[in-house]
């Protein structure tokens, strides 16, 4: 995709003036593995330098548990993973912090520090135990998606990334259950990786603020991991943000042009949801692939279009080229995010 070089520099300029967000990185999970690999101090080294160069403010870090850890060591894993990343916040005081409140958020949109909005991606380690949740909470959990791409006892999710195929079924009474006890903790209830038929109950039945972190369009290129059209008007209806999802396998660019194609999902849903309801959940997962690949563990290639937050800003030049106005731009790389979580957080 060819971009001009004034539509660069206009770039670099909305992400000087912006709060940038962006609502998915599995950033827990990345520490836990170099931790075990004996790396340490990861957000200052890798992370906060890029950040600072997008003007990130807001980092959606979610809790992700593998296969391999479920079900007897799924619990485990996840407090690990929240104890790496609170671990290296503590070196971090004054640069990084963890967002539990408006006043957190606050901090975060005034540039004063970066913030970090801790949240579950998948429900699989409780099993029905929900009542943990509480436990959670005070641990800094914000919220949570009842399930990943795989069954559990809550909810059905859908296919995996790599795959095509419909997975039926609706919420159980304990994933009922489980929503229930979210929104008295104030928690919102993310849908990016919930099947087609529970996230129409969720949007349809549920009163927790809903969100779905790193989602694309299906019109724009049918996969059971993007959200229909009806999906998008009944998440936007309510109030819910959607969050562009980086990765080549939803964008439709296994054969090249990511750029473009991630643009056009942009488009699309700015047009659709309106220009409120669109955010960046990026799904940067080159980092952790090769932390896990450094454990000895199987891992993939890595499918992000993007190679990091260095590229943050040739993405919103692309959207220029395409034609959205600066004003949309602003809203879709952070301002829209925080005006979400302005509005449920206690």
């Amino acid at each position: 995709m060819d971009i001009s070089l004034e539509n660069r520099e206009i770039a670099g300029g909305l992400h000087a003036q912006t709060p940038v967000a962006d609502l998915h990185l599995d950033l827990p999970g990345e520490l836990l593995f170099r931790h075990r690999c004996g790396v340490y101090n990861i957000i200052r080294t890798a992370y906060l330098p890029l950040w600072k160069k997008a003007g990130i403010a807001l980092v959606g870090a979610s809790v992700y548990v593998e296969d391999t850890c479920l079900p007897e060591n799924g619990l485990r894993n996840a407090l690990l993973q929240i104890l790496a990343l609170k671990e290296e916040l503590r070196d971090l005081e004054g640069e990084v912090h963890l967002i539990r409140c408006r006043a957190d958020l606050d901090r975060a949109y005034a540039g004063e520090s970066i913030g970090i909005l801790l949240y579950l991606e998948g429900l699989d380690f409780l099993g029905v135990d929900t009542g943990l949740l509480e436990l959670l909470s005070e641990l800094g959990v914000m919220g949570a998606s009842l399930a990943w791409s795989r069954q559990n006892l809550l909810a059905y999710g859908c296919c995996r990334a790599a795959k095509h195929y419909e997975i039926r079924g609706k919420l159980t009474e304990e994933g009922i259950r489980a929503i229930g006890t979210m929104e008295k903790l104030h928690m919102f209830l993310d849908i990016s990786h919930l099947n087609d038929e529970g996230t129409e109950e969720v949007l349809t039945e549920a009163e927790i603020p809903i969100l779905a972190t790193h989602s694309n369009a299906r019109a724009v290129y049918f996969h059971y991991r993007n959200l229909t059209d009806g999906q998008i008007d009944l998440l936007s209806d309510r109030g819910g943000i959607i969050g562009l999802n980086g990765c080549s396998l939803l964008v439709g660019a296994d054969r090249g042009g990511g750029l473009e194609l991630l643009t056009r999902h942009g488009m699309y849903l700015t047009e659709r949801a309106g220009a409120e309801h669109v955010c960046l959940g990026l799904d940067l997962c080159r980092r952790y692939e090769l932390a896990r690949r450094e454990l000895g563990e199987e891992a993939d290639a890595g499918w992000d279009i993007l190679t990091g937050y260095g590229e943050l800003a040739l993405l919103t030049a692309a959207f220029l080229e395409a034609g959205m106005s600066q004003e949309k731009l602003r809203k879709l790389l952070g301002l829209n995010a925080f005006a979400f979580l302005r509005r449920i957080l206690p």
